[in-house]
């Protein structure tokens, strides 16, 4: 209710509102519009509160409903509740029955269990009682049995020996007449009868006379079969011989030597074997007998089967090992070497089919020489069948047991060779490696061992090819060999079978041998010599032989040399005529930058002295030669360690017989004439940017038919890779010259006189003007004494030494010399010049104007120029190396200022560039006594010369 009476002025004012916006009719004045304000108000809250009153009731009446429900469900649940609590009740009742009647039949099943323990027990004492009169019953029945065989064993014992004595008397009998062959078959019966009786109780009376009587009867029997053989009735001799051998003697070798050698009169020694089986004579005394018989009378391939055969037939015995093993290696010792002779003589007879059975033989006989007699085996049966892989294969095997592994591997070869060109379909029809199985090669190496060493060699080879020449000549084939060919030679090689059997013996690799078999066999020579017209070319030779090509000047000069290189014993060959793709620009990109490196790692470079003769050779002919003027041939005998000079018609240079030629004073002597340098100077020079001005030196004395290529042909010397323009002309100059000043910081590339380049300014056009090893802009080295001297008197002129330390620091603290932006960025001291006058006028000849400027730092300046110069110049001293350090590095650079030196002429662009103008002559200024410090400090900066 509070809610609703709290709520009524809000629905009282929205009526009001609401009957407001209602009313059309307008109103007066004012006191009857608030008299129907207050009418209306009460109506509505009238209307209002009856309305909730009546939603009340109806509310009310709602939960009173709500109510009568609840209370139905209740009493329906309590009704269900008690239901439930009935169920349970009844529900372990039950559970209560069933406990009961499963006690009760425990207890009759426990009663019944107990009764059939009861019985078991009665069942197996009954069981066991049987059980032992069953064992009484077989131990009574067992000991009647033994007694039975007792009884009967002495029943035939006493029969036995009755029948003995009966055959003793009856032997005797027959003996004394001399019927010794009857007399013998009765005394076997008697030695039956006394072995069939095994028991221990033998008669000692019959058993010591029949080996008294057996002795009396193989004695007589011997001596009968002796008269008999020497009548040569070998029959009747092998039947008295065999009935004394049928007797047992105790030693039965003597007769069984002359039986045996009886029966091989006529017989074989299988024969014999088999007759002997009915001896009482061990088995292994048979066959050394015969053995001995036939290796006596020479029959050594009879022999040899015996004693196979007794190898195969006869289990070793241990009674008789010793002595068999002696035997045996006797035996096969004396064998071996007599067949290996009597092969040897079928060899030298030419009776192959003969040679080769009789060292079989001896193989068989597994000799401890067996690897020689194999190879010699080998060797026949090779001549017996050339066709045939068969020989090749022992004679591999043999060679390769006996270390001789390059010839073992050729062997090889050659029998897969002739399994190639075989025609039978059974070897043909299987694998290779199935047929060493079924052959039985199992000496070859483990895969492992094989793929090491060959990836070892084939590495050594990959990493010295790497480093030759792209494309050489074999002067074996005539033919052109690139990098991938040139690997694969050396697999073609014996060598290369030979190191790689090699390693199958050893726990590890000889690297070193490796190394240093791949090296001798790529060693290769270059050929320096001057182009003439018409060389054979990369194309011409591609895909034919240098031998094969046509006669002409050009082609016989490759010939000669391939000829000449192949007599050298060296098996590679290269010549820039035709080892280089012309045509193609990334090959000769590759082989300008590092044609010096393959000359610097050749074995021998070949040079041809095209216009010297042999026959009007002399001294001075060297270093007049157009090879010594040509570019190219500069870095080929710089680079090269060893070198031969041929003249035109290749013949030995003045006869010189030392290999290498550099060692030779009489050619050292002419180069050093032709190129005015000392040869132990000269063999310091290499690829690289050190020696700079040295290495300008040497070219610039040098010609080339092209321009550009004056650059080209010292990008190896100085280890430079830049691209190759032909038709650039002497940019190539200025390309070669920015690289080496930019990365080597060698400013003495700018001490040069004439014209500049058209790349830039401060460059030359070309490398002539470096015809001066030492600079010349470069002041008179002074003595240290001198040095020391002039330093200290110096010294005392400086009561401050702080400005000479400063302009030393300035000096220091300079940017490097740099390229930017194509423009050089110089470091040093600048010098401004003023009153430019000339001095005379031009000369018509050469073209040269004199001028003279002065320098409040300087003084009078002379400039000798082709240029005309009408405008202020500026002149630039570069340091050089301005590391200076301390007061006496600070006095020495002064001394030096003090000293004369060569300028650079530059002329200003806009503000820091300029330009440098060439003069024809080297531009020398020399600091004057009373220019100050703080002026040469103030001229100390970095300049931008185009």
């Amino acid at each position: 209710m509070s809610q609703i009476q709290d709520d009524g002025p809000n629905v009282q004012e929205h009526l009001i509102q609401l009957a407001e916006s209602q009313h059309n009719a307008p109103c007066h004045n004012e006191q009857e519009k608030d008299s129907l304000k207050q009418s209306l108000r009460a109506e509505e809250s009238s209307s209002s509160v009856q309305e909730l009153r009546n939603e009340l009731v109806k509310s009310e009446r709602a939960a009173s409903e709500e109510k009568d429900s609840l209370n139905g469900i209740i009493v329906s649940l309590r009704a269900d509740r008690h239901t439930q609590e009935t169920s349970s009740r009844n529900l372990e009742k039950t559970v209560q029955e069933l406990r009961d009647q499963l006690t009760t039949s425990q207890h009759t099943a426990n009663q019944e269990k107990d009764s059939l323990i009861e019985t078991i027990d009665s069942l197996r004492a009954r069981d066991e009682s049987l059980k032992r009169e069953i064992a009484l019953l077989r131990q009574i029945n067992q000991e009647l049995h033994v007694q039975l065989a007792e009884s009967q064993h002495k029943a035939n014992v006493l029969i036995r020996i009755n029948r003995a004595h009966e055959q003793k008397h009856r032997c005797e009998s027959l003996y004394a007449p001399g019927r010794i062959y009857d007399a013998a078959e009765s005394l076997l019966e008697i030695a039956n009868i006394v072995n069939e009786d095994e028991s221990a109780d033998k008669d000692k009376f019959i058993f010591d006379w029949l080996a008294e009587f057996t002795h009396k009867c193989v004695a007589t029997l011997e001596r009968v079969g002796n008269e008999v053989s020497n009548t040569k009735k070998r029959d009747e001799a092998v039947a008295t011989y065999s009935t004394a051998l049928l007797l047992g003697p105790s030693n039965p070798k003597p007769v069984l030597m002359k039986w045996a050698r009886m029966m091989m009169l006529g017989g074989s020694a299988h024969e014999a074997l088999s007759a002997a089986a009915k001896f009482k004579v061990p088995t292994f005394v048979v066959y050394r007998v015969i053995c001995e018989i036939l290796e006596g009378d020479g029959r050594l391939p009879e022999a040899v089967e015996c004693f196979r055969q007794m190898k195969i037939d006869l289990p070793e015995d241990t009674g008789t090992q010793d002595e068999r093993a002696k035997w045996e290696l006797d035996f096969r010792g004396l064998c071996v070497q007599k067949l290996e002779k009597l092969g040897d003589a079928a060899r030298d007879s030419k009776n192959h089919d003969e040679a080769s059975r009789y060292y079989s033989d001896a193989l068989s006989l597994e000799p401890t020489n067996i690897d020689d007699i194999l190879l010699k085996r080998s060797a026949e049966v090779v001549k017996l069948n050339p066709s045939s892989h068969r020989g090749y294969q022992e004679m591999h095997v043999a060679l390769h047991d006996m270390g001789r592994h390059s010839e073992a591997f050729k062997a090889f070869r050659t029998m897969l060779s002739k399994l190639e060109q075989s025609s039978d379909p059974q070897i043909h029809g299987e694998p290779f490696c199935q047929y060493l199985t079924h052959q039985r090669i199992d000496w070859f190496w483990t895969e492992l061992q094989y793929v090491d060493a060959t990836a070892t060699i084939r590495q050594a080879v990959e990493q010295t090819v790497r480093h030759m020449p792209r494309v050489l000549i074999d002067t074996v084939t005539g033919r052109l060999y690139d990098k991938t060919q040139q690997a694969a030679a050396f697999e073609e090689l014996p060598i290369f079978d030979e190191l790689r059997s090699s390693m199958t013996t050893q726990t590890r690799l000889d690297h070193s041998r490796i190394r240093k078999e791949v090296k001798k066999f790529y060693r290769y020579v270059m050929l320096s010599h001057q182009w003439q017209p018409s060389e054979p070319t990369f194309q011409m030779i591609e895909n034919t032989s240098i031998y094969d090509l046509p006669g002409s000047p050009a082609n016989s000069k490759v010939l000669r040399f391939c000829e000449l290189v192949r007599y050298l014993d060296f098996q590679w060959a290269w010549s820039d005529t035709c080892c280089v793709n012309q045509l193609d620009k990334g090959v000769q990109q590759e082989s300008l930058v590092a044609m010096f490196r393959w000359y610097q790692g050749s074995s021998l470079t070949i040079i041809h002295l095209l216009g010297v003769l042999s026959e009007s050779q002399e001294i001075g002919c060297l270093w007049k030669s157009i090879w010594n003027t040509r570019g190219w041939t500069y870095q080929e005998y710089l680079a090269s360690e060893v070198v031969q000079f041929y003249t035109e018609d290749w013949k030995p240079y003045l006869g010189v017989s030392t290999f290498n030629h550099k060692e030779s004073p009489a050619i050292l002597s002419e180069m050093e004439r032709a190129v005015n340098f000392a040869t132990k100077e000269l063999a310091t020079l290499q690829p690289g940017l050190e020696m700079v001005r040295e290495k300008l030196y040497l070219a610039s004395m040098r010609q080339t038919t092209r321009e550009e290529v004056i650059a080209y042909c010292l990008f190896g010397i100085f280890n430079v890779a830049l691209p190759v323009i032909y038709g650039e002309g002497n940019q190539a100059v200025g390309r070669l010259l920015e690289h080496i000043l930019t990365r080597s910081d060698n400013v003495t590339l700018l001490a040069w006189t004439g014209s500049s380049g058209s790349l830039h300014s401060y460059l030359p056009a070309d490398l002539t003007v470096y015809n001066e090893i030492v600079p010349p802009h470069l002041p008179s080295p002074l003595e240290a004494a001198e040095m020391d001297g002039m330093v200290t008197a110096l010294s005392s002129s400086f009561p401050d030494l702080s400005l000479p330390v400063s302009l030393c620091e300035r000096l220091c603290d300079l940017p490097t010399l740099s390229l930017v932006a194509g423009r050089l960025r110089l470091p040093g001291i600048v010098f401004p010049l003023a009153d430019l006058v000339p001095v005379s006028e031009s000369d018509p000849e050469s073209d040269l104007s004199v001028y003279r400027a002065t320098s409040p730092m300087l003084g009078d300046v002379e400039i000798r120029t082709k240029n005309q110069l009408s405008f202020l110049l500026e002149q630039d001293f570069s340091s050089g190396d301005p590391l200076f350090e301390h007061t006496m590095c600070s006095l020495r650079l002064v001394l030096r200022l003090k000293q004369p030196f060569g300028a650079l002429l530059l002329a200003p662009l806009a503000r820091v560039r300029y330009r440098r103008v060439a003069t024809d002559s080297l531009i020398m200024v020399r600091v004057r006594e009373e220019t100050s410090l703080t002026e040469l400090m103030d001229g100390i900066r970095t300049v931008d010369v185009q």
